[in-house]
């Protein structure tokens, strides 16, 4: 059958092509009508300077299953489903040691079929799909960035009483608020530029404090050696100044993809006497989804707060483009079927 599907190219190229999907289904994969995919920070890094060809994209999916493979036991045509971007097998060494966080070889469907999350369907395979209830398809795709949010809060190991500092007020910061106070975090800090003043002040509502820092951090004296966990979704070139706002014993967690090299330098001899951890959050694979996905529907994560725009495939050209130019005024972007667009105000 025929289908719309978008295609990305470095740089800041973005094309919605009619494109022919397979009739058949392969085993053990399903064919996913999408109903919501969101637009990642990942996917404006891939269109300024990560892909060289032309290559189908979006990963954020909510949608319902159309059409069932075999060996597919447990699911059924109908069910609602959003989608890990990575999983674990199961049966290797590393898995059968309990490690299923550092364990990538089951199938995925990054590049497994013609079209991804930005398409009106895409085939992905069955281990995959994780069911939901109780959700608009727009809210139940935040589930991806939302367990990237969650992995991130776990490890950085939040204590109760933890002065907590967030860099970086992105969909995923923010979703860390509310995860990071239920954690334990006695307060949370939200740090950003002031003129992203909206996420600032959806920071607020989710119980930070906002501050709005233009200059490097290392040039506030009353944030130095403040916090006991950072929390950064900022580009990794931040982490250097970032260092300085923990105190004594402190950990930065970070999730951030560094332009160019992502190369950094720190004082070690500052780090070691501190006795400071730097941690790298990689949500690969993608867990955590049963536990964030009931955060969505109690309201632990407003979805409404996250989500700022919601515009159609036709509109991915348009939506891409938003991202890029008018990024102090959107929060997160989520493509959605033609006839149900609509944007927040």
């Amino acid at each position: 059958m025929q289908i719309r599907s978008a295609f990305l190219k470095s740089p800041w190229n973005c094309s919605l092509r009619t494109i022919d999907l397979p009739d058949y289904v392969p085993d053990e994969h399903v064919l996913i009508r999408v109903e919501a995919c969101g637009i990642c920070g990942t996917d404006l890094s891939n269109a300024e300077d990560k892909l060289g060809d032309w290559q189908p994209f979006g990963h954020e999916i909510a949608g319902v299953i159309e059409r069932l493979g075999e060996h597919c036991p447990g699911l059924n045509v109908g069910d609602r489903v959003v989608l890990e971007s990575s999983s674990y097998c199961g049966r290797c060494d590393i898995c059968r040691s309990g490690r299923v966080d550092l364990c990538n070889k089951a199938p995925q469907f990054w590049m497994a079929g013609p079209s991804m999350g930005f398409a009106d369907y895409l085939f992905a395979p069955a281990c995959c799909v994780v069911r939901y209830d109780g959700l608009t398809p727009e809210a139940a795709s935040l589930a991806e960035p939302a367990g990237v949010a969650y992995d991130m809060v776990k490890t950085a190991d939040i204590q109760h009483g933890n002065r907590v500092c967030l860099i970086g007020p992105g969909p995923i910061g923010l979703m860390a608020i509310p995860m990071a106070l239920r954690s334990g975090a006695d307060q949370v800090v939200c740090i950003g530029r002031s003129s992203t003043r909206p996420r600032l002040e959806a920071a607020a509502q989710l119980g930070a404090k906002p501050v709005a820092c233009d200059r490097p951090l290392t040039e506030y004296p009353e944030l130095q050696q403040q916090f006991d966990r950072i929390l950064l979704t900022a580009p990794v070139q931040v982490i250097p100044e970032a260092l300085s706002l923990l105190a004594y014993g402190g950990i930065l967690a970070y999730i951030g993809i560094g332009s160019g090299s992502g190369m950094i330098s720190f004082d070690a001899n500052d780090f070691h006497f501190r006795k400071l951890q730097l941690r790298a959050s990689f949500a690969s694979p993608a867990l955590y989804y049963p536990i964030v996905l009931k955060m969505l529907k109690n309201g632990t994560i407003p979805a409404d707060l996250i989500i700022s725009h919601r515009l159609p495939l036709s509109g991915i050209e348009e939506a891409m483009t938003m991202c890029r130019e008018e990024k102090a005024k959107t929060i997160k972007v989520v493509i959605v079927p033609d006839e149900e667009s609509g944007k927040n105000d």
